[in-house]
């Protein structure tokens, strides 16, 4: 914007130098040099023009969606990526908290007292009675504690070891967020394709429709057709436009899913380009099998699983186990030694806390620990087969697309071509309207099963990607 102010205020500085010249004509102050003063004023005028064109225009200029662009706007800007950012964040956190159970703690303390009287000692000594003060009113107290955990049977590993799986874990999370969200972009370009392609479809549709209600009026009015085929034609051109209608709100949607996953709101004046790619993709199951039963982010994610599922079973284990610690108190009071000045003393404590009965709650954990490492074995089987499951899906799927585009392809060319062969004959009163009907539905059907299929074939070969892992 600054650059775009400092343009435009050179731009206004011209055109107030070309108005004093034009003021100059108009006084007649220019004498002989009139002419070749008109001239460059001309061109002065001309070079303004020019100029603020092109800076309104890249001020205002159209937005261009490809597939690329697409795909980064939503890395960048797509919500449930940023929270997923935020979770490794987070796991970081407590990655560092649990290393921090290594470190030594050093805490400080203080107090201050008021006594209501100080403390005194009352001494009867021959018959008389004597009073002793022992201490101040005031009394303050302060303490550096320093604590350092010798040995804990592995407590303080293992939790760290957790903490460390747990990161790695939230970062293949992470991935497969990313893996699903650049599909899911993908789709939804391919979706915003397809239902762009069939609007121009059924915008065909209309026109050719429309062609044919004209012309069946004209015959009708020359007596060459009855009124029914120009009630059947108005019929087929009321029932495309519905058709046109529906592929444009369908447009309207697919842009509105895009927005969603972009997390940015597609402007009118934004144009999506792209269109549907085809070449023939060979594939080897065994290798993209192997490729993704390795590389998914749920499978790694799964090993994870399991090893902090081991980890938490020794973990269980090690709660009923002694814990040895060495603290180092420091203190400095007032009074010290019933003295009303400021003295310090310091200790040191070797301490060995060993846990006798819990009340069995260590052996449930070690069960719940178990038990889960099961229910990770049995979960990776099961993700195992789903993940074999979309790649063979992916490839039958896009084998499929494969064989209907090569069909499709040759079909629409000759259903253009009956098409147009059908309109000159019926033109000549030489073809029935139904025969005409037919053939236009065939063009429509044909141009609508061949984008499909290139449609499917895209999609499937995106889905190929996300199921051996590619879009990590």
């Amino acid at each position: 914007m600054t650059s775009l102010s400092g343009g435009l205020r050179k731009h206004r500085l011209m055109v107030v130098n070309v108005c004093r010249e034009m003021n100059i004509l108009r006084n007649g102050e220019v004498g002989n040099n009139l002419k070749m003063t008109a001239i460059r004023l001309y061109w002065k005028l001309g070079i303004v023009a020019f100029a603020l064109q092109v800076v309104i225009g890249g001020v205002f200029a159209q937005e261009i969606l490809t597939l690329e662009r697409c795909i980064n706007l939503a890395l960048a800007n797509n919500q449930g990526l940023k929270i997923a950012r935020e979770r490794i964040l987070e796991s970081e956190g407590r990655k560092q908290e649990a290393f921090g159970n290594f470190l030594p703690r050093l805490s400080a303390s203080g107090t201050y007292t008021r006594l209501e009287e100080s403390p005194r000692m009352y001494v009867s000594f021959g018959g008389s009675e004597q009073t002793f003060e022992l201490g101040p009113e005031h009394l303050y107290s302060t303490q550096l504690t320093f604590r350092q955990p010798l040995f804990a049977w592995g407590k303080i590993y293992y939790g760290d070891r957790q903490a460390r799986l747990n990161y790695r874990l939230v970062d293949e999370e992470y991935k497969e967020v990313k893996n699903g969200l650049i599909f899911d972009v993908k789709r939804a370009f391919y979706n915003l394709l397809l239902a762009r392609q069939f609007g121009i479809i059924a915008k065909e549709a209309v026109n050719v429709a429309d062609s044919h209600y004209r012309t069946t009026r004209a015959l009708y009015k020359e007596g060459r057709v009855s009124d029914y085929d120009v009630s059947r034609a108005k019929v087929q051109l009321v029932n495309n436009q519905t058709k046109l209608i529906k592929a444009e709100n369908n447009l309207k949607l697919a842009r509105e899913e895009l927005s969603f996953l972009l997390n940015a709101k597609l402007e009118e004046d934004w144009e999506v380009r792209g269109e549907f790619s085809f070449e023939r993709r060979e594939v080897d199951l065994e290798d993209v099998l192997g490729k993704a039963l390795s590389e998914r982010p749920e499978i790694k994610q799964l090993m994870f699983q399991e090893e902090m599922a081991e980890v938490s079973i020794k973990l269980a284990r090690a709660e009923n186990r002694p814990n040895l610690d060495f603290l180092v108190n420091y203190q400095y009071t007032n009074p010290f030694y019933n003295r009303e000045e400021w003295g310090g003393i310091w200790n040191a404590i070797l301490s060995l806390n060993f846990p006798l009965f819990s009340g069995l709650s260590d052996l449930g954990r070690v069960k719940q620990a178990k038990a889960g490492l099961e229910q990770v074995k049995i979960l990776r089987s099961q993700v195992e087969e789903r993940i074999k499951l979309e790649v063979k899906k992916a490839i039958f799927d896009m084998e499929e697309a494969q064989e209907r585009i090569e069909a499709q392809k040759e079909n629409v060319g000759l259903a253009r071509a009956n098409l147009r062969i059908a309109e000159e004959r019926h033109r000549q009163g030489l073809m029935s309207e139904i025969e005409l009907r037919d053939a236009q539905l065939s063009l429509t059907q044909a141009e609508t099963d061949y984008f499909e299929a290139l449609y499917d074939y895209n999609v499937a070969s995106a889905f190929l990607d996300r199921a051996i892992g590619k879009y990590q």
